[in-house]
């Protein structure tokens, strides 16, 4: 088969601008592309940096809500680090919970998408 990798991931949004103000100042992803392809259409990626896969923040589509994609995963190397910069842009974070060789805690963003930020501690398939 020719697929070889998850390129981008749609995340439906009810407002792309305020989204954008999360995912780039509160999580800090870089922004890869903002196009305006006219007054009803744009098109925002980000990227965690140096990250492969990116993210698209879309006015719903095709049956999607703006808040319902639940459950994807960032990764980090020091979870207590990045949830405490993350609490201080704002982002509310549940408790770190120790599981199955890592340590989690979830957060949403402004539409309700859920996230789960992880730290290995142990060879983890997500």
């Amino acid at each position: 088969m020719g697929i070889s990798r998850v390129d981008t991931v749609s995340i439906p949004v009810s407002n792309q601008s305020q989204a954008l103000l999360f995912y780039r100042d509160a999580l800090g992803f870089e922004l890869v592309r903002d196009h305006h392809a006219n007054n009803k259409k744009r098109w925002i990626q980000l990227a965690p940096k140096g990250a492969e896969t990116t993210i698209s923040l879309v006015v719903p589509f095709a049956g999607m809500k703006a808040g319902s994609v639940q459950g994807l995963v960032v990764q980090t190397d020091d979870i207590t680090s990045t949830y405490n910069e993350l609490a201080d842009r704002g982002v509310s974070l549940s408790e770190i919970v120790s599981l199955i060789g890592g340590r989690f805690a979830t957060f949403t963003d402004p539409d309700g998408n859920g996230w789960v930020l992880i730290e290995a501690t142990s060879h983890m398939m997500a």
